[in-house]
């Protein structure tokens, strides 16, 4: 497979995640709004929509970060850009990648014990009555993404120089 065919492998992926993240934000928006609309309007508020809303805060977040990592979207601090060499710039932007790479999977390690917990006690949501590993499932599977794509920037050209302002 060459390095096109993966790229828009990697960009495949990233729109389905960055869509199950769209849905995800959508669905808070809408149960916090009707749940403060029927609290206030018939005090009688959405059972669950606290644990709803926190659940799909995990869906959103690590879904979404894919999109950011393979397009270098992230924060970027360009204060010596301007001043160094463009070799030297690339090299940090590679440098850059590695260390996402290598934070991301360290992030994702972290994660691959209490969800493995929370699948073997068999806990659920106390409301919803939902089994918690299915939030750790979604929020692995949107990590695994982002570190495929965050890898996937490590293949692409590095990003055109900036012009000067």
């Amino acid at each position: 497979m060459n390095r096109s065919t993966t790229y828009a492998l990697l960009d495949r992926m990233r729109v389905v995640q960055l869509r199950l993240a769209s849905v995800a934000l959508v669905i808070m928006m809408l149960v916090t709004l009707v749940d403060v609309f029927m609290r206030y309007a018939f005090n009688n508020p959405i059972r669950g929509a606290y644990e709803m809303v926190e659940a799909m805060m995990a869906v959103f977040v690590f879904n979404g970060m894919s999109t950011a990592f393979l397009q270098r979207r992230n924060i970027v601090i360009d204060l010596v850009d301007s001043l160094l060499q463009r070799s030297i710039v690339v090299a940090l932007i590679r440098m850059s990648d590695v260390l996402t790479v290598a934070t991301i999977t360290l992030f994702a390690y972290a994660m691959i014990k209490p969800a493995l917990q929370s699948y073997s006690y068999g806990e659920v949501k106390m409301e919803l009555q939902v089994p918690i590993w299915w939030f750790w499932a979604a929020a692995l599977f949107g990590i695994a993404g982002a570190i495929l794509c965050s890898t996937g920037a490590l293949i692409a050209p590095p990003p055109k120089p900036r012009p000067d302002n």
